[in-house]
């Protein structure tokens, strides 16, 4: 388990590096953690990126028993043990993070089979078909046993109720007392639960995740930070309470902006910095605004194209499309199934004419061109190649023709699409370099974007997803800037706005 002699004696290791105590813990935390979302056991990649991080000074890893439907947890487990093995790290440098709270995949078919058979777990919040949702101890008894097995750890640093705010979206409690009394009942019977786990040895702290923290304190799913620490004074004095984790960044700011603590005297993060609760900030580099994801950040552009050039490749991957289709598909003896499902695969220039300009910004593009396009094309190129000679010359030619120019027409939209996304980011770092001294004007939007929020002395630790080794490189030159006084100042200003 982490220890606070071992985490500032790791700490010690980085003189370059900054860190943070985080809150009553007494651990020393790196600024930015290693956010665990989108990472998976399967994946050497993010195997050689989390080692990476936890080898040159990043020691929080947050995950959680849903992330990859447990693939995350497996990894950090895996990672850790083969550290230690190698003796690279001790286990006691290192603060592991995991979440309990969802029902999904796996997790959500055993509680419908236990429902089925009578014995469901309590206090179920279905909030669709493919999710619910519980923190009543029996299934957090469940997850936590779940957790250390995959985290391969016979104890975890801190537990945090993951998302508990999801009763207040769906319950369907009338009355809004009786459903804010029932809400935080369910809390406090989850921190009793965790009380009795921290005398057990299983766990060392424990809080709680919520993307509500920092909205007003009017709005229906808002989660009280105050009303959270009361309850756990009451259960003891002497409570393991100690961390909440909940999203901010340049565009969401309501944990500096809104007062909803008590009586709307105090924001969260003033709360948690008076009570000594550590904080974790999540999405500091994808803020939702009116539903919509906003990538703080700038764009690579790998081809610089103009629209007309794009257009006149989109209507060349069309005319292949069509080849293909005439000279191969419709000449296949296949099933109608199989010829629909080829003809579907061969569509991207009419998906690309039709959808040009709904396209919102570069990660929404490269989400689809990886889940949706390429997987498309790929699909028609092997299915046509195996069902054809294979000295069929011309065949081989157009496939490759066709494979070359689907590449470098989404590679020209990507970029063009990053192009335009980072003029609009002219504007916001223009904002931003009235707050940074010269030698920082020139980093990138995410570097100023982190630089600003790990300014703010409330903040313990910015959790940033670093499934990529090019991006740990990218985050450690981001722990090795210095806070310039001038830099907190920006949030002064977003006060007075």
């Amino acid at each position: 388990m982490a220890t606070i002699p071992a985490t500032i004696y790791y700490s010690s290791r980085f003189a370059d590096l900054r860190y943070k105590k985080l809150g009553k813990t007494g651990f020393t935390t790196s600024v930015c953690g290693f956010g665990c979302y989108r990472v998976d056991n399967s994946v050497p990649e993010h195997h050689k990126a989390l080692e990476l991080a936890i080898e040159n000074g990043i020691n929080l890893i947050e995950t959680s028993s849903n992330y990859s439907f447990g693939g995350s947890e497996e990894l950090v487990g895996n990672v850790i043990r083969q550290l230690l093995s190698t003796e690279k790290i001790i286990r006691d440098d290192v603060i592991i993070v995991t979440k309990g709270g969802y029902l999904q995949g796996e997790n959500l078919d055993k509680a419908k089979t236990k429902e089925k058979d009578g014995k469901p777990y309590k206090d179920v919040i279905k909030c669709s078909s493919d999710l619910w949702h519980c923190i009543h101890p029996d299934f957090l008894k469940t997850q936590l046993n779940n957790s250390l097995e995959k985290l391969r750890l016979d104890k975890i640093d801190i537990y945090l109720l993951h998302n508990p705010e999801y009763f207040l979206t769906y319950s369907d409690i009338s009355s809004l007392e009786k459903k804010l009394d029932e809400y935080y009942g369910r809390i406090k019977l989850a921190f009793e639960y965790l009380e009795s786990e921290v005398k057990k040895g299983k766990i060392s702290f424990y809080g709680i995740s919520s993307n509500t923290f920092a909205e007003p304190g009017d709005k229906n799913n808002f989660t009280s930070l105050e009303r959270v620490y009361n309850i756990a004074g009451e259960i003891s004095g002497k409570n393991h309470f100690a961390v909440i984790q909940f999203p901010m960044n340049l565009i969401e700011q309501g944990g500096i902006l809104n007062k909803n603590q008590v009586n709307n005297t105090k924001t969260v993060l003033e709360f948690a910095k008076e009570k000594d609760i550590g904080v974790l900030i999540n999405r500091p580099l994808n803020a939702i605004s009116e539903n919509k994801i906003i990538r703080l950040a700038d764009f690579e552009i790998i081809k610089n194209k103009s629209k007309k050039e794009i257009m006149d490749l989109i209507s060349k991957l069309a005319g292949y499309e069509k080849e293909l289709i005439d000279r191969y598909v419709n000449k296949m003896n296949e099933n109608f199934s199989k010829k629909k499902n080829l003809l579907d695969a061969l569509s991207l220039g009419k998906i690309l004419d039709e959808n040009y300009d709904k396209f919102d910004s570069p990660n929404h593009f490269r989400d689809i061109k990886g889940y949706n396009l390429i997987p498309k094309a790929n699909f028609a190129v092997i299915e046509i190649s195996k069902f054809f000679k294979d000295d069929d010359d011309e065949l081989s030619d157009l496939l490759n023709n066709y494979a070359v120019t689907v590449n470098i027409t989404l590679d020209s939209i990507e970029s063009d699409l990053a192009r335009e996304w980072n003029e609009q980011n002219k504007k916001r770092h223009t904002e931003l370099n009235n707050f940074l001294p010269d030698d920082k004007k020139e980093y990138n939007l995410a570097h100023k974007s982190i630089l600003l929020l790990n300014s703010l002395n409330e903040i313990s630790c910015t959790l940033v997803g670093m499934r990529k080794t090019n991006y740990v490189h990218d985050i450690l030159k981001v722990i090795r800037f210095d806070i310039n006084e001038n830099v907190a100042k920006y949030w002064e200003s977003a006060k007075n706005d």
